[in-house]
């Protein structure tokens, strides 16, 4: 079999050489009710594209959703990307913030903007364009929000609230989940970063704000990922995904025993467990700026972390797999796994005991590195919450439509 097929669109403003644009009082591009108006037309690069990397999520599990990058290279010897070039159909508009979409099999694997165009002249003729892209959460962090006081509200509703303001005005599409924790009435200062804001909305969640593979802005509240079937499963017997490397973890990367919380609304507030302590040493883990509205929810989310972060755990946190040679129904389960999806891995084992462990884990970061004979596709994993449980009337734990009770 073959690697998948690859499309790259990038959108240009239209001209009168590209993409049939409204233009008043033209006699051709004047006529009203022809389905043609000035703005973004996408144009199939594909042809000239000599490779593709892509970069998405995060590294580690407490970290924020970083914004997903790419790295197209384009075999630029018509000049046809040169912004120097006035005979390019695309003239004068190979400007930075150009939209891109790169799919795959027709999925889409990347949706962002070029960020800069970078041309390498060669005295052969043989230009390369490099066109480095970012995805919106570049936009989110190049805007800031003028002074004023949320409602008290859900955090999913938070972050509605602020991408719905005047000075924002978010346009990109958008999934927001409602999310679990309320979120208090605080006022929020001028000149706030609205990318930075968010991101601590989403901390005092402990949910997950990403773009999508697709372009859609996503927030998923802590619950939404839990219990649920695995989206795509990875083994090495046949039964299901081949993978050909797997890495793990087990070190301290995340072991905290003294977690540290505070909001407006209480603390600070100290969770820890002596017998890890006693084991490994006190390891601080801090969180001083959360915005949840009461303080026994604060409490108990240092309770919540504590619980999760207290033992060192082995950790299935990464596998790669070459697309090419497998067939279109797995390369397209492949491509179509995201962030924050559920898979389930099998390691099979040829002495010992067990001769095979299966973990359940979360998708939290996406790579591909692609050119014309290979398709190399990788991700990287973080644990499902193994911690969770349901206890009654507890703001973190007792939510009763989250499918989460005690065994």
């Amino acid at each position: 079999m073959s690697t998948p097929v690859i499309q790259v669109l990038v959108g240009f403003q239209t001209t009168s050489g590209f993409g049939n644009p409204f233009q008043l009082n033209d006699a051709v591009y004047g006529v009203l009710d022809t389905s043609t108006l000035g703005g973004i037309a996408f144009a199939d690069l594909t042809h000239i594209v000599e490779a593709v990397n892509i970069t998405r999520g995060r590294n580690r599990q407490l970290d924020q959703f970083n914004a997903g990058t790419a790295v197209v290279t384009f075999n630029n010897t018509t000049r046809v990307l040169d912004p120097l070039n006035d005979a390019s159909v695309y003239y004068p508009n190979v400007i930075p913030r150009s939209p891109i979409i790169v799919l795959a099999n027709g999925i889409p694997i990347y949706t962002g903007l070029v960020v800069d165009w970078n041309l390498d002249y060669s005295l052969a003729n043989q230009d390369i364009m490099y066109a480095r892209c970012s995805d919106d959460f570049t936009v989110l962090a190049n805007q800031a929000l003028n002074a004023f006081t949320p409602s008290v509200e859900l955090s999913g509703a938070r972050i509605d609230t602020v991408l719905n303001r005047s000075e924002i005005n978010y346009l990109g599409p958008r999934q927001i989940g409602a999310g679990s924790s309320e979120l208090g009435a605080y006022a929020v200062a001028a000149e706030t970063n609205v990318l930075n804001y968010l991101q601590l909305v989403t901390t005092s969640e402990q949910g997950y704000l990403f773009m999508s593979a697709d372009g859609v802005l996503t927030f998923k509240g802590r619950t939404e990922v839990l219990n649920q079937q695995a989206d795509a499963v990875f083994t090495t017997n046949g039964t299901g995904l081949p993978y050909q490397t797997l890495t793990n973890e087990f070190g301290d990367e995340l072991l905290y025993n003294y977690i540290v919380t505070q909001s407006p609304a209480g603390g600070p507030y100290d969770a820890s467990d002596a017998t890890s302590q006693a084991l490994y040493q006190s390891q601080q883990y801090s969180l001083t700026n959360l915005l949840n509205s009461s303080s026994s929810e604060v409490e108990q989310l240092g309770d919540y972390l504590l619980g999760k972060y207290k033992n060192p755990v082995l950790r299935f946190n990464g596998l790669t797999q070459q697309l090419a040679g497998l067939t279109t129904i797995q390369q397209n389960a492949y491509l179509s796994l995201d962030l924050t999806d559920i898979a389930s891995i099998t390691k099979t084992f040829v002495t010992g005991n067990p001769l095979s462990v299966t973990q359940t884990v979360i998708v939290s970061g996406v790579s591909h590195s692609i050119t014309p004979m290979s398709h190399i596709i990788g991700y990287t994993f973080e644990s499902t919450d193994q911690n969770q449980y349901l206890t009654l009337d507890d703001t973190i734990f007792g939510i009763l439509d989250q499918n989460l009770l005690a065994f």
